[in-house]
Formats: structure tokens, C-alpha cells, sequence
């Protein structure tokens, strides 16, 4: 009996060892990743629970060669506004968007510089006074492009009662509408992002404070703790992210979880970046892919 359950334990190794040799996933330490799937797939579903940034992470970065956009982009780039505002927020969006990609750019100067970029975007787009139904509008027409085979990933958790935080430094909004239009259902997600406020006359005047950006997330993060309390029997968390600075969100999970799986993807820049993604998450997925790989990750763990 020993032997056999010795044998069983060796073919589900080597189950995910094949998953992870997928051509577009790199690991910095593939032993350490397999133990650590290899004690989910022993805790199964019921212990597990997902957290995961959305521009860029459950959204492409590219498709069809053209560049997409992120959920404040779906806002930014609305052709119903005037010219003036979208030169504005292109001028911003060019001078940030470099930083904030920037590997070499420390995490408190970089903190600071997107504060700065996101405090000036959102005065500009509640300046333009946004009526509910225009943002509706602007992520209905958007390039805000959902990874193939999204759905599919959300309705396993969904079926299997595995919890799903979206913790985005993107429009609440936008990321709501753009789930719902691909069929996701979003009752059951959590979503945790900066919401517009609106008047008594529909016009949006403003963000909810504190603004989250891609260098405050954990300290935001922290203020949520009543989510992770609530889901503290589920010890093994997986955490996606498409940047260096989603890896911070590790702190708050890992005071409620025993086990924290980080997820890295790398979209541009492979070369310059890819040791510094390896040295920061256990999985790092390239060449900006449909959601595949990470449905074959969920199926070893069951």
C-alpha cells in the first residue's frame, strides 16, 4: 500500500513538472514550486483561495500586435471627449508608464511617482464629469482585452466555491462592465479598486481615498484585513501579478495563509526583467498568453 501511494505521489510530481516545462513559464527554483503544489493538490480547493491584479494580469497587454489598454486607458482614450483632455492624459501616460515598467527605480521613489501620475490622471478624468452611463459607454467600446479562456478560469473557482479578490489599481467601474460583458459573472469576485463617486446629478467628481496604485498596494491591502480574516481557514493562496511592485499584496495574505503560490507576468521587456520576475515570483508566465497555463496549474491542485 505504501509503495503504491509512493508511485501516486510520483506520477502527480511528474503531472506538474510537465505543466510547469510549458514553453511559456519560467521558474527560478522548479523543485520548491512543485513541494509547494504538491501540499495544495493534499489540501485541495477547499483550502485555496485566489488574488489577482487585473490590467495586464487578467487582461492582455498586447493583441494582434497593437498595444491594449488598462481599465483608467478605457477612460482616458473615450474619443467622445474632447481632443484636449486625451492629449493630456497621453502626455501623462508617456512620461509614467516608463517608470513605472523601470526595474532600476527603487520601490519609495517609485511609490512616489505613481502616486503623483495617479493623483494628476484622476483629477483630469473628474474634471470631464463622467456620467454613469458614459463610463459604461467607454469600457463597452475600450481595448481593454480580457485573456482568452478567463472565463473558463472563473467559472472553475466559481463552481468549486474557491474565492477570487481582484485588488487593481484600476477603475472599479471599468473592470466590473468589462467582466460582465465577456459573460464573467462578478457577484461572486471581489473587487477592491479605485471607484469613481458620483453626484446627485450623475456627474463623477471624484475617486475614493486613498487612491490605490501599483506602489501602495500593500499598505492598502492591509486596510482590507476583514476579507482575509473572513477566508483565514483558507491556508494556500495563489497570487497573480504582472508587476514587480503586485508581489507587495504577499504581506497581508501571508498573515492568513501558511502557503502563498506568486504568479509573475512578464508581457514586454522579457530580457531586461526576466531574473528580476524570477527572483521575485515562484511562477513567471511570458509571451502575454491566453489563461491556459494557469488552468492546468488550478488542475494539478485538485
Amino acid at each position: 500500500y505504501n509503495e503504491y501511494k509512493s508511485y501516486l505521489r510520483m506520477i502527480e510530481k511528474e503531472k506538474v513538472r510537465s505543466v510547469l516545462e510549458s514553453s511559456n513559464i519560467r521558474c527560478k527554483d522548479i523543485e520548491a514550486v512543485i513541494n509547494k503544489l504538491n501540499q495544495y493538490q493534499n489540501a485541495g480547493y477547499s483550502k485555496i483561495q485566489i488574488l489577482a491584479d487585473f490590467d495586464f494580469t487578467l487582461t492582455h497587454l498586447y493583441s494582434g500586435g497593437e498595444k491594449m489598454s488598462s481599465s483608467f486607458g478605457a477612460l482616458e482614450r473615450y474619443e467622445e471627449l474632447s481632443e484636449e483632455f486625451r492629449k493630456k492624459a497621453r502626455a501623462l501616460y508617456d512620461y509614467y508608464y516608463p517608470k513605472e515598467v523601470d526595474p532600476s527605480i527603487n520601490h519609495g521613489e517609485k511609490t512616489k511617482l505613481m502616486t503623483e501620475w495617479f493623483e494628476r490622471s484622476t483629477q483630469l478624468i473628474a474634471a470631464e464629469h463622467f456620467s454613469r452611463q458614459m463610463v459604461d459607454n467607454a469600457a463597452d467600446i475600450s481595448k481593454v482585452c480580457l485573456r482568452e479562456r478567463l472565463a473558463e478560469f472563473v467559472s472553475t473557482l466559481q463552481r468549486n466555491d474557491i474565492p477570487l479578490l481582484v485588488f487593481s489599481a484600476g477603475v472599479s467601474q471599468v473592470i466590473s462592465r468589462v467582466l460582465s460583458n465577456s459573460g464573467i459573472s462578478v457577484e461572486d469576485i471581489k473587487i477592491i479598486a479605485n471607484s469613481m463617486e458620483f453626484n446627485q446629478n450623475n456627474s463623477a467628481t471624484r475617486f475614493t481615498s486613498p487612491l490605490i496604485t501599483t506602489g501602495n498596494k500593500a499598505k492598502v491591502c492591509m486596510s482590507h484585513k476583514e476579507y482575509f480574516e473572513k477566508h483565514r481557514g483558507r491556508t494556500n493562496a495563489i497570487l497573480m501579478g504582472d508587476n514587480i511592485e503586485d508581489r507587495q499584496m504577499s504581506v497581508v495574505v501571508e498573515e492568513h495563509s501558511a502557503n502563498v503560490l506568486t504568479i509573475g507576468f512578464l508581457n514586454d521587456k522579457v530580457e531586461d526583467r526576466l531574473e528580476l520576475y524570477k527572483s521575485t515570483f515562484d511562477i513567471v508566465i511570458l509571451n502575454d498568453p491566453d489563461f491556459g497555463d494557469i488552468i492546468e496549474i488550478l488542475k494539478v491542485i485538485n
